[in-house]
């Protein structure tokens, strides 16, 4: 619904009052209002709100020169129209020079409706003025006190030239240059930037770009100590000069606790990876006849991992899995595991329990539990005849399903006391005529154009089959 507007008249004659507020509804105004004719009437009606106020020249008990002081008395902005019978031209004159909007005779109200949009319009201008005005009042008012109260280092520099105009106690504090030291100075001659690099960077991006979001560089003190910190700056305008206002934050003893917090990690991971390493030697020396067996599946396992593309983040936890791939026989009898001879039905059953308790030995440490396919799932096969699920096809995890081949692969290989290594060609027959059988069929390509073309050359079984392969046939 359209505001209506909220008219005082201030008019003794009852009658030229309605004439006028006549005019103002034909003009299409919508509008509440009062009429008042003495100066206390006129005095209490300013205590309510009132949007604009037509006033007679000359009433008898004061005039609207006195009405005009009154307003200005209080401090109040409101549109005042001077409608009245006869007034001099110096009288007319006058009354705007004290604050009158406008002026209109009586007998010639027809202009009434665009004094009053003029009037409006005017005084939403000088509202909106000192809106901004306000406003910008604050923002200076905060800024200054940012300005003084800051920590962190806070200048302003001369575009054109690079020069500071001036600085606050923060940058005094974490730079021990004074302000007076520093106004008409440049940053580069007091050689505030401990790398010319990073300067440039910062110059070329405030060229490019008007400004700057957290900028890390180091910064040298007047004492020549350096220290860090994450630079925010902007250009600005004022009165048609460029100026750069920049804010520095000391992140130094930040960026010391992250280093802190990135060897202690190392130094963690470190002793995570010994750990492993330790327990993979328990577990070669506990069987010596695979001694050696995991450190060769490890590093083969990690060369066709990375050949197959394979990302990085995925071979640490790779690297883990193979390392402790045979971790669940901690937990068999060494009647078992050393036994001379073949196991016997019950004796398989156990030594198939194998991976069951790697998952239950290693899933409670969160670290190691990404590194789990490899000790759980290297000898399911692809056919689903495997255990300890009957996993098939590409249920089996990737890693697991590397780790099948590369581990038949280094086991065939290896000379046991029952029997002689046999050679790599005969080998590489086995797994491809138990390809889609025991092991993936596309992974068993790949190994073999990788095994073609001499990826595997430099790795642990490589350099053992050279030294002790022989011509021993593999016998199903």
């Amino acid at each position: 619904m359209e505001e209506q507007l909220r008219v005082l008249v201030l008019e003794d004659r009852p009658a030229d009052a309605e004439l006028v507020l006549y005019e103002l509804k034909r003009s299409g105004y919508k509008f509440s209002h009062r009429r008042v004719d003495t100066r206390a009437d006129y005095f209490q009606a300013l205590s309510e709100p009132v949007d604009i106020i037509l006033a007679d020249y000359s009433l008898p008990q004061f005039n609207a020169m006195q009405a005009l002081h009154l307003l200005q008395e209080k401090g109040l902005d409101i549109p005042f129209i001077v409608v009245t019978g006869t007034i001099s031209e110096e009288a007319a004159v006058e009354t705007m020079k004290q604050g009158a909007a406008d002026y209109l005779l009586k007998d010639r109200l027809s202009r009434l409706g665009q004094a009053v949009q003029r009037a409006l319009h005017e005084k939403r201008l000088r509202d909106e003025k000192r809106a901004s005005e306000d406003n910008l009042r604050v923002s200076e008012e905060k800024f200054s006190k940012a300005f003084r109260i800051s920590p962190d280092a806070i200048a302003i520099v001369r575009y054109a030239n690079a020069e500071y105009i001036e600085v606050n106690e923060g940058f005094t504090q974490l730079t021990g240059y004074a302000a007076e030291e520093v106004v008409g100075k440049t940053g580069l001659s007091l050689n505030l930037w401990a790398n010319i690099d990073e300067s440039k960077r910062y110059r070329e991006q405030i060229r490019d770009q008007g400004e700057i979001n957290n900028l890390e560089a180091v910064f040298k003190k007047k004492d020549r100590s350096l220290w860090i910190g994450l630079v925010s700056a902007r250009t600005i305008e004022v009165r048609d000069e460029l100026y750069i206002i920049s804010v520095t934050r000391d992140i130094t003893q930040r960026k010391r606790a992250e280093l802190e917090l990135q060897r202690a990690h190392q130094d963690l991971t470190e002793a995570y990876e010994a750990t492993i390493e330790g327990w993979s030697r328990v577990l070669d020396l506990r069987d010596k006849e695979t001694e050696g067996h995991t450190q060769r599946v490890t590093e083969m396992t990690i060369h066709l991992a990375r050949a197959l593309n394979v990302s990085e983040d995925e071979i640490v936890h790779i690297r883990r899995g193979a390392l402790l791939h045979d971790i669940g026989k901690m937990a068999i009898s060494d009647g078992i595991l050393q036994k001379p001879g073949s196991l016997d039905e019950e004796e398989w059953k156990q030594m198939r329990r194998h991976p069951e308790y790697a998952y239950e030995m290693l899933y409670p440490i969160a670290y190691l539990r990404p590194a789990l396919d490899i000790p759980y799932c290297h000898h399911e096969h692809w056919d689903g005849s495997g255990y300890p699920r009957g996993l098939k096809g590409e249920k089996i995890p990737l890693a697991a399903r590397i780790f099948a081949i590369v581990d038949v692969w280094d086991a065939l290989l290896s000379n046991r006391p029952y029997r002689k290594g046999a050679t790599e060609e005969s080998v590489l027959a086995y797994i491809q005529k138990h390809a889609g059988i025991f092991f993936d069929p596309m992974l068993v390509e790949s190994f073999t154009e990788l095994y073609r073309q001499g990826v595997f050359d430099n790795t642990q079984t490589s350099r053992m089959t050279r030294e002790t392969g022989s011509t021993y046939d593999i016998i199903e």
